[in-house]
């Protein structure tokens, strides 16, 4: 009896102790990665954005456990010399407001995307998705085509998908306990494994420090860590869905996949500029996953072009012919 009482005090230091770091980390975090942006009520939900530059916008949508910082140290500085640029952090991300438990959907997503788009005044938009970022934005331009310009996937999760969740995804789903475990072993335990996660997505590069620094700080705030789960586990069925009508999607589509990318894959890449009607599929030989952090100049190259390709559609709307069913470009 008396182990178990040693035990039990041991855990319950172990959970005081776990708290104060995770206190100490999450302030941090949000010292070096305040809001610095503006907020918006779009359709019920309060979403927080960075936006800078002038010209065309171009929305850039993250990925699983991202927010507007994995784009502000990578690419969005780049792309404000040419365009409007306007990160979201996505609902239960970064400085915006989750969904209800009961609605953690791409179509709803891309719901309150458009409604925000609608309330900045953003005409026709290019939507520009990482990762589960590029299935949000293909829910965006399913629902809204006549509002889109053109999509760019960045090793985009577009294609429906098995869920496999660590174990600390586990924890964090789980009702009862997810709300004390996020709050103190899951994300110090988080931040050590999640630089291993980041090496993996940016293989064969290395990670950039800046890039490795923003997404493990916003990554493992405690109401981003419980939310993200709920979102992998709905859009997997949604994807199914969706990718049954990309075939007749009217919207251009460029589809950027790394060689050797471990998440996603050029397999999955292909696959998906295949059953697209109008695409251009560009390979990045040397890049991984997270293609906008290790090579920006390839991502802002790629949203040029589709920004081109747009205005000579809209300057000739009878030449712009779409490209033939699994005939995209590649590069």
């Amino acid at each position: 009896m008396q182990w178990v009482e040693v035990g039990a005090a041991f855990f319950l230091l172990l959970l005081a102790g776990s708290a104060l770091l995770t206190l100490r980390l999450v302030r941090r975090a949000e010292e070096e990665y305040p809001p610095a942006g503006l907020y918006i009520d779009a359709d019920g939900v309060r979403l927080h954005y960075l936006d800078r530059g002038q010209g065309r916008p171009v929305l850039l949508l993250h990925g699983f456990r991202g927010s507007a910082y994995d784009f502000e140290v990578s690419i969005s500085k780049r792309l404000a010399r040419h365009c409007r640029v306007i990160a979201f952090d996505r609902p239960g991300h970064g400085y915006s407001a989750s969904l209800p438990d009961d609605q953690h959907s791409l179509f709803v997503e891309a719901k309150q995307l458009h409604a925000a788009a609608l309330r900045l005044g953003l005409e026709r938009p290019l939507l520009v998705g990482y990762s589960l970022g590029g299935a949000v934005a293909m829910a965006y331009a399913d629902a809204y085509p006549g509002d889109v310009a053109g999509v760019i996937t960045i090793a985009g999760h577009v294609m429906p998908y098995r869920v496999h969740l660590g174990p600390l995804a586990f924890f964090a789903k789980l009702p009862l306990i997810a709300g004390v475990l996020s709050n103190t072993l899951l994300v110090p335990v988080g931040r050590m494994l999640g630089r291993g996660i980041l090496k993996r997505a940016c293989y064969p590069q290395p990670v950039p420090p800046s890039y490795s620094r923003a997404t493990v700080s916003m990554a493992l705030r405690p109401h981003t860590f419980r939310y993200a789960p709920a979102e992998l586990r709905q859009s997997a069925g949604e994807l199914r869905e969706l990718a049954q009508r990309y075939g007749s999607l009217p919207v251009p589509v460029t589809v950027i996949t790394g060689h050797q990318d471990t998440f996603t894959g050029t397999k999955e890449a292909r696959y998906f500029h295949e059953r697209l009607a109008d695409s251009t599929l560009v390979v990045v030989p040397d890049g991984g996953h997270a293609l906008h952090a290790t090579h920006p100049d390839v991502v802002v190259t790629a949203v040029r072009g589709a920004m081109h390709s747009a205005s000579e559609r809209e300057e000739s709307p009878i030449a712009a012919v779409g490209v033939a069913r699994g005939a995209g470009g590649s590069a």
